[in-house]
């Protein structure tokens, strides 16, 4: 009896949704169901996926600390002390051996870079370039997530319907079996006649245990991918409404797209970022053989002897500060060899970044063509099941008048739920193209949820 008032009200729901759309912007899953938005916010602390990608952006956080200590001052420093055995020579002629002595040895300095050719500072950039790109990874890797979510939460509700079909057909197997059993006991029929409908009966009960355990394996894995409680059937939704399509909404998305200078694609933005980091390594390579120059201070303690006698020492403590130099003059070419690299690398990179735009602006078409495709196959199948509804409806008053029998009536309810089924898919496959390419055009609303760069 549930199950027809869940096919009554499915298309009053559609109507609702169908007066209600917003036909200015795309309609993405979590506007139509709250309870994915929820889901989707709280994957991107909560999903094992997701914590494994927020270790990548503490590592690149790290590493950018790691770049920018180069410009910072830099200490250091030993300390030795030790108790030796010392044959003094000068000592030799008063017939002494050997004499113990305590020795301690310690260095303690401070290095600030002050002048490398720019060297140290564009390190520290190329780390903190290399940390957004850290950052769009990780935007890619949610939005990825994002639309894995989306798609199973939608199949919990194409699952959830055809759960609610094997049960009906379960029913009007059981009903049509004890029909033609009461037709064998009166021997109406033989045991020939008997074999289908058992076999149909039987089998209706594998498709309702088969349905079950695919909605209950499927709420599983939402649960654990997304990192949440496993979410009840109860709060499954019931039907996908009816969903509208505008293709000026699209045509103007991929104009807004085609038309920027830089696309906001992350691989396109990667690859703009990538290529800066390697002219700021053309730039480190053309300074390679020049002098650095750094502000030095510190204290030593060392050894040292004033004679001809070399055993005859004094201990030093020596404080300096004065300006340090190091200057690398020669290296067997390798620096002229790097110079050619980093630049070929470079214009390797232009051609790559040129050679990305253009593809990826043809998959940004080809993709607002699939959403169109997808949106008129929804269409048609929408059509199909405004058709199975109206034949229910008239199966019903032809019951009602005597004209066909319940069995007749419940064929057409079973190929209702075949439309709905169909028609479902078709809307969940129309709404996760429209995030698919609201994904690649960086327009996706839920990649608010993650860092931006």
């Amino acid at each position: 009896m549930k199950d027809w008032k869940l096919l009554a009200a499915l298309p009053l729901v559609g109507g609702l949704w169908a007066a209600s759309s917003v036909a200015t912007e795309p309609v993405l899953p979590e506007k139509v169901f709250p309870a994915l938005d929820q889901i989707l916010q709280a994957a991107v602390h909560q999903s094992p996926r997701m914590l494994d990608k927020a270790l990548d952006l503490e590592i690149a956080e790290n590493d950018r600390v790691t770049g920018k200590a180069g410009m910072l001052p830099s200490a250091s420093g030993y300390y030795r002390a030790y108790e030796s055995r010392d044959k003094r020579a000068d000592l030799q002629s008063q017939g002494i051996g050997a004499v113990t002595v305590q020795k301690v040895y310690y260095d303690a300095s401070i290095v600030q870079p002050i002048f490398f050719w720019g060297e140290r500072r564009n390190n520290a950039k190329m780390w903190e370039i290399r940390q957004k790109i850290s950052q769009g990874n990780f935007q890619d890797a949610y939005h990825l997530l994002a639309q894995d979510i989306r798609g199973k939460y939608l199949t919990l509700i194409t699952l959830k319907l055809a759960a609610a079909r094997a049960r009906f057909n379960q029913r009007f197997t059981k009903e049509q079996l004890a029909i033609a059993e009461d037709r064998l006991a009166r021997k109406v029929i033989s045991e020939i006649d008997i074999s289908a409908p058992r076999l149909n009966a039987e089998r209706a009960d594998l498709d309702v245990e088969h349905t079950a355990f695919d909605l209950e394996n499927a709420r599983q894995t939402i649960a654990r991918i997304a990192g949440v409680p496993i979410p009840t059937e109860e709060s499954i939704p019931d039907a996908v409404p009816v969903l509208a399509y505008t293709p000026e909404t699209f045509d103007h998305l991929l104009a807004d797209y085609v038309g920027q200078k830089d696309l906001p694609s992350s691989e396109a933005a990667n690859l703009r970022y990538n290529l800066e980091v390697q002219k700021l390594e053309y730039a480190n390579q053309k300074v390679r053989l020049r002098p650095k120059f750094s502000l030095a201070a510190g204290v030593t303690q060392d050894e040292q002897s004033y004679t001809v006698n070399v055993a005859n020492k004094y201990q030093i403590n020596s404080f300096y500060a004065g300006l340090q130099v190091t200057w690398t003059i020669f290296d067997g070419f390798a620096a002229q060899a790097g110079v050619r690299n980093a630049l070929a690398r470079r214009r390797q990179m232009e051609n790559d970044y040129k050679e990305t735009t253009e593809r990826l602006i043809e998959e940004a078409k080809s993709q607002v063509k699939q959403v169109y495709f997808s949106a008129r196959t929804m269409s048609l199948d929408d059509r199909y099941l405004k058709s199975s509804e109206s034949f229910v409806l008239t199966r019903k008053d032809d019951l009602t008048r005597g004209i066909v029998a319940a069995e007749d009536v419940s064929l057409a309810q079973l190929t209702l739920f075949e439309a709905q089924i169909a028609s479902y898919n078709a809307r969940i496959d129309f709404l996760l193209k429209t995030g698919e390419l609201l994904g690649l055009l960086k327009k996706d609303p839920v990649l608010a949820y993650a860092p931006a760069n």
